[in-house]
């Protein structure tokens, strides 16, 4: 018999006028202590979320995949709605799965619940609770963005997408900010234009509502008082300040870069220097000579686009072999065999000693080398490696060792400062790869914006050398520790071809690869090891299988994976309107991220119709 007719629920009011019911979803179960760690059922649905009906939401003014503010008496849920109309008007549904996450309890639907229980069976009643929702908003702030490269423009792009109220004040140090500075080595060949390597088009700045400071350097940060100073002697304050410094190319002390015919390559007045001093040399192209003292992605690239014109080249390389880092003994040799082939002469196991000017003839260098090989040549490149831009951290009393340190949310030892990109530390790594830092930006300003389930957990590092006629690119661990047997190696080889295809996995997950004469299968490689998708029974397929390769259709986009124009419009005409999805499902972008801008031009562009072949 029951003791009461009526419902003791909790009723609905003015207030709070939504039923609250959670529950379960497909892929978790409870708190996900055993479901959570199975990275395939993560993958589906990674976070929680509020489901709500559309005319509810409507009413409100949300729209999908905003993020709303569920609140009662008793406390605050903050995540994404998802929105149907598979769900009941006036009830919102939220995953009882997540409780704190990192420390933080934004989704945890308990904040919300009630603590009513059945008199006899003593089961809570935590399907019914009345609530409120409301699109989270923001008190408008002021953010001053130091920096104006891959991370600075992610940053940018991402907050403007989502805030268009907010002040932004972006402070470049070069006269020339937002550009792609890994195909600089394409424009000093003139493979590329300059309008070619700038990301954002005429018009674009107003637009994003930015207040750009070109040529302008901030020399004092004052955390306590949230304001820096610029080189011109302005004083600007902040409610949020993104640091996004990039690095300097590293140089050996003894190297005198502002005598004639020295050069490093990090900045486009590094390559309008390289470019006007060869040609002041007078000398045919095939009768030039270029020296670049480093083997790494940057060495070869520039080598690879000057040997293109015809221009004698020599790399010095301090290692025993190329990409040393980067590549196994055997892709490093493959590749090496590839670099001679195309004409391009390597001194392995060697360094510049000395560097002389001729005293009779201009522009010609007598470079000796330690093993006392003298070469003679117009100019020298040094191409050795980066050193993070942290001074202007360590000034403004921020924690640091070889980054500048940040948590999972970008934010460094203060709350209101973010360091993005090359010079930030996360959990003892530094990433200076394009994709790492544009990561991070897309975390810090959706972080910023009110997401707090935008977590950073670190990236995966790799690396696409861009050589014409020549696949390679390496994701992940590329080599297997000494002694530890719970790594497998499947390795594929034609040495003839110069193909060759290595997978490292242990545990059932791939966790590194490279792949050199066909990189087909890039994307979905590095899909398994970014999201940590145990192989199950894929193993076979993925590993051994050789992808189909898909023609590229129409203009060349993104030259890491081979995707066209027309690639992305197909993709676009089969429904897809998201730009991470888009890049997902074609591979576009996934590499060193330099297209992202025109695949999102693509994506916005209003009627495009299905490419004709």
């Amino acid at each position: 018999v029951p003791q009461n007719i009526l419902n003791k629920s909790e009723k609905i009011t003015e207030e709070f006028p939504l039923i609250l019911t959670t529950g379960r979803i497909r892929d978790q179960w409870h708190t996900r202590t055993k479901t959570g760690k199975v990275n395939r059922l993560t993958t589906h649905i990674p976070s929680p979320y509020l489901e709500m009906n559309k005319i509810d939401a409507i009413e409100r003014e949300i729209n999908d995949g905003d993020i709303v503010d569920i609140y009662n008496k008793r406390g605050i849920v903050k995540v994404k709605a998802k929105l149907n109309f598979n769900i009941k008007k006036g009830v919102v549904f939220l995953p009882m799965h997540w409780g704190k996450v990192k420390g933080n309890d934004f989704g945890r639907a308990n904040n919300l619940t009630n603590n009513l229980i059945d008199p006899v069976s003593k089961e809570p009643d935590f399907k019914y609770a009345a609530v409120q929702v409301l699109k989270h908003k923001k008190e408008k702030e002021k953010i001053c963005v130091i920096g104006a490269g891959a991370a600075a423009y992610r940053f940018v792009q991402t907050y403007r997408a989502h805030n268009l109220k907010d002040d932004l004040l972006v402070f470049s140090k070069e006269d020339d900010p937002f550009y792609n500075r890994v195909l600089l080595p394409e424009y000093v060949s003139e493979d590329l234009t300059w309008e070619q390597l700038q990301k954002l088009k005429k018009g674009e700045i107003e637009k994003l509502r930015i207040e750009l400071h070109s040529g302008v350097q901030i020399t004092t940060v004052n955390s306590e008082e949230k304001f820096i100073i610029d080189s011109n002697g302005g004083k600007h304050s902040f409610d949020i300040l993104i640091m996004a410094t990039g690095s300097s190319a590293f140089v050996p002390k003894d190297v005198p870069l502002h005598l004639p015919g020295r050069f490093t390559m990090r900045t486009k007045v590094d390559a309008d220097n390289l470019r006007t001093y060869l040609k002041n040399t007078e000398l045919p192209e095939k009768e030039q000579h270029v020296v670049i003292v480093g083997g790494g992605l940057l060495g070869l690239e520039l080598a690879a686009s000057l040997k293109k014109k015809n221009i004698n080249i020599t790399i010095v390389q301090r290692a025993p072999r190329l990409m040393e880092r980067q590549l196994d003994r055997v892709a490093s040799t493959l590749l090496a065999e590839n670099v001679q082939e195309r004409g391009i002469q390597i001194y392995f196991d060697n360094e510049v000693s000395t560097v002389f000017e001729d005293e009779i003839t201009s522009n010609k260098l007598s470079i000796s080398l330690k093993t006392g090989k003298i070469i003679t040549a117009n100019a020298i490149v040094y191409a050795i490696g980066t050193l993070p831009n942290i001074e202007l951290a360590k000034i403004s009393n921020l924690k640091y060792s070889r980054g500048v340190i940040v948590n999972q949310y970008l934010q460094t030892s203060n709350p209101d400062i973010f360091a993005l990109g090359e010079i930030a530390e996360f959990e003892n790594s530094l990433y200076g790869i394009t994709s790492a830092a544009e990561q991070q930006a897309n975390s810090a300003a959706k972080f910023i914006l009110g997401d707090l389930s935008s977590i950073y957990k670190g990236s995966v590092l790799m690396n696409i050398l861009k050589f014409e006629d020549l696949d390679l690119c390496s994701i992940g661990m590329v080599n297997t520790p000494k002694n530890d047997p719970s790594y497998e190696e499947i390795i594929l080889k034609d040495v003839t071809q110069h193909f060759y295809k290595k997978c490292i996995v242990r545990n059932d997950l791939l966790v590194g690869a490279i792949l050199m004469g066909d990189k087909n299968e890039f994307a979905e490689f590095k899909r398994f090891i970014e999201d940590k998708i145990e192989l199950s029974e894929k193993r076979t397929e993925l590993l051994r299988g050789k992808s189909s390769t898909i023609p590229v259709l129409g203009k060349l986009v993104c030259s890491c994976s081979q995707v066209g124009e027309g690639n992305l419009i197909e993709v676009i005409n089969k429904g897809c309107n998201d730009f991470n999805e888009l890049c997902s499902k074609t591979g576009a972008g996934l590499g060193c991220g330099s297209c992202k801008p025109e695949i999102n031009e693509i994506l916005l562009k209003p009627n495009n119709r299905r490419y004709e072949k």
